[in-house]
């Protein structure tokens, strides 16, 4: 039976539509999270019966959240001996350093053409700059890190670019957790806001050009945001050494 013959058929209204984000999803971002925020430490535990009493649900769902988080590397373990949060090695950070900085460079190409085009709004970086100024009032670490991933995932969006953004979101919590370890980020969650909202005008003064911005020219400006903070406590620690 051939698609179109499926639509006409009574079966199709049985077809299963797609869920926005299922229980499990929402369990393992919030699991994520926890480990990116040190609730969570490398190497604990993680049990499905404190879980399923913390979120108040079966523990089908957590599950289901903890398999997938293992298949992606962010717990280790299972079976009878359950899971552990996973510590990320120095090889594992660099892995998915590349990746992301390889995919993000595809996207924010393509992103600023679409914003230059008027076909995607650049002001939609502000909602999430303001958000991570709202968690720096509030002093909320959770918040700010939530915001900072929306304000990536915005260029996403804004790319049009379904392939990279596909294979960027199978990363998204890995960078979650890695980027929120004290190499990568800044203590200050007020300073965190203004970093992004530097890297937003950038992007600003990219669009207003005419000159189409190459992917080596993203990857060189992302670096530049990503590593910010890690290059300069490497400044500051080989300074101390002297």
């Amino acid at each position: 039976m051939t698609f179109a013959q499926m639509r006409n058929d009574a079966a199709f209204d049985d077809f299963p539509l797609p869920q926005r984000a299922s229980l499990a999803t929402a369990i393992a971002d919030s699991v994520a999270e926890a480990i990116a925020t040190r609730h969570l430490e490398p190497g604990e535990r993680v049990i499905e019966t404190a879980l399923a009493e913390r979120f108040g649900v079966s523990r089908v769902p957590i599950r289901e959240a903890l398999k997938v988080l293992h298949a992606q590397g962010i717990l280790s373990g299972g079976g009878h001996r359950g899971f552990r949060v996973s510590a990320f090695d120095p090889k594992t950070i660099e892995k998915v350093f590349e990746v992301r900085l390889m995919l993000e460079a595809f996207l924010l190409r393509d992103a600023v053409d679409r914003w230059r085009r008027g076909e995607a709004n650049l002001a939609d970086l502000d909602s999430a700059i303001k958000q991570m100024e709202s968690a720096a009032r509030a002093d909320d670490r959770r918040a700010s890190l939530r915001a900072d991933v929306e304000f990536h995932r915005t260029i996403c969006r804004a790319s049009g670019n379904l392939i990279s953004s596909t294979l960027w979101e199978a990363i998204a919590r890995h960078v979650l957790i890695i980027f929120s370890l004290e190499a990568y980020r800044d203590s200050n969650l007020f300073a965190i806001a203004e970093q992004h909202r530097a890297f937003r005008d950038f992007i600003a003064e990219a669009v207003k050009s005419a000159k189409t911005l190459t992917v080596d020219e993203c990857r060189l400006a992302l670096e530049d945001h990503i590593l910010l903070v890690a290059r300069a406590k490497r400044l500051q620690t080989s300074g101390s050494k002297r």
